[in-house]
């Protein structure tokens, strides 16, 4: 059977602009797609005519009904004639007489995909034909698919022009041989408009590692039998972070963080939080509180040196494993341009985000104490950061007051978009941080 792709492309189009804006990877919530366009199709597998399906990476170009800039989504399809069962929970549309479903259900054209990234180059055995694969499910702005629970194949959905972080700080530290970092594989890379970009990659997957929001709600819900023992694993989680921020400034630099500087972040967080306050009318009242905390940083000399970080950590994109604790998830923060993404930042922004995720871990939990076990971690973790770098975050409160408080800004605009159920988890954050801030953290 041969499949006419011009026929096909302009009746898919239709489907996709339905279909796009429900995917969890659709950045751009709130603002309708006017358009879902096909502006390349790339062929990655063919079976179709011996009864299997056919592969094809679609790139779309998104446009929107407020006329805005466009934004360009990856979405890996297979076709077939006739679907098995397993794969109707993937199917996007029935169009004539083939049905166009996503490519990551499909255990064959999953093994297509992994072959492409050039994953089994260093050494290891290459995939099966037909590996055994299950998508993760759990991602907003890309998916992975975990294959021969050996390979974790990390699908970028939302496209820009530029080598996405992920892979980009995982080459750095890989020349390291940092041991809080999984290996890369591989990765799938090309061009958009003359410019280079990446649309997948593969790195080693880690079977037996627990997630460590998973661990910490435990943690807390079980309040003080567990509280020692998830400090001392706050500690180490500090200690790891350092490490990994101590090689991303040995392998790709810094610069220094003068008076000029923190004047200008000051006026970015600020911006930042007059674009939230407009999207979420719930922070309003909170304007000139956090105003006024940003505003503070005018009268701060120096910093310390900002470097490339993680840039969007918190406690899930941390892993336990039989090593200890491993970073994970490099790309950044959803929501930012991939230049602000792969631009230097201060070392506090992702101290910042660990601290949140301490007091989110436990407000989610109902723990009985929350502010007192958020708080014993939180010191944990910053005693270990300071043990490792020489840094201690604590004596740069005002600077890392205003990094806490506008990564809770972000969890509000987040929660706002995405589970409004929880907004109130990080707007009592805000309100708090700006009543009372946490003084046994020094913040």
């Amino acid at each position: 059977m041969t499949v006419d792709m011009t026929t096909l492309e302009g009746r898919l189009e239709r489907a996709l602009t339905a279909w796009v804006p429900w995917q969890r990877w659709y950045g751009s919530k709130g603002r309708p797609a006017h358009r879902a366009s096909i502006v390349r199709t790339t062929a990655f597998s063919d079976t179709l005519r011996s009864g299997g399906a056919r592969g094809v990476l679609l790139l779309l170009r998104v446009t929107f009904a407020d006329g805005g800039p466009p934004e360009y989504y990856q979405v890996p399809v297979g076709i077939r004639a006739v679907l098995a069962p397993d794969l109707e929970p993937y199917v996007i549309a029935a169009v004539d007489d083939v049905v166009v479903y996503e490519a990551v259900g499909d255990p064959a054209l999953v093994g297509a995909l992994l072959r492409l990234t050039g994953a089994g180059a260093r050494g290891d055995a290459p995939p099966a034909p037909h590996p055994s694969s299950r998508p993760l499910g759990v991602e907003q702005t890309h998916t992975s698919v975990v294959v021969d629970e050996r390979y974790l194949l990390k699908i970028f959905r939302r496209i820009s022009t530029g080598t996405n972080p992920d892979v980009e700080l995982l080459r750095a530290l890989g020349s390291t041989a940092n041991p809080h970092v999984t290996g890369l594989r591989g990765a799938v890379e090309g061009e958009l408009d003359g410019e280079p970009v990446t649309y997948a990659m593969v790195q080693d997957y880690l079977p037996e590692a627990t997630d460590g929001y998973t661990a910490a709600r435990a943690a807390a819900r079980a309040g003080a039998p567990l509280a020692g023992a998830f400090a001392r694993e706050a500690y180490a989680m500090g200690e790891a972070v350092a490490r990994v921020h101590a090689d991303l400034a040995e392998r790709l630099g810094t610069a220094p963080t003068g008076a000029a500087e923190l004047a200008a972040l000051g006026g970015e967080l600020t911006a930042g939080l007059e674009a939230a306050a407009r999207r979420v009318a719930a922070l309003r009242p909170l304007l000139p509180a956090v105003r006024a905390a940003y505003g503070r940083l005018r009268g701060l000399t120096s910093g310390p040196p900002v470097q490339r970080v993680h840039g969007d950590l918190h406690l899930g994109q941390l892993l336990r494993s039989a090593g200890g604790w491993i970073l994970v998830d490099f790309e950044g923060a959803p929501g930012l341009s991939l230049a602000e993404r792969r631009a230097s930042h201060s070392p506090l922004r992702d101290i910042a985000g660990m601290l949140r995720s301490f007091d989110y871990a436990a407000r989610c939990a109902e723990a009985p104490a929350t502010g007192h076990w958020a708080d014993r971690c939180a010191d944990a973790f910053c005693d270990g950061y300071a043990r490792v770098s020489g840094l201690d975050p604590r004596e740069h409160a005002l600077l890392l007051r205003a990094c806490v408080l506008a990564r809770a800004v972000h969890e509000v605009v987040y929660e706002h978009d995405h589970r409004p159920g929880r907004i109130s988890v990080p707007l009592e954050a805000v309100a708090e941080l700006v009543q009372y801030g946490h003084p046994d953290s020094g913040i």
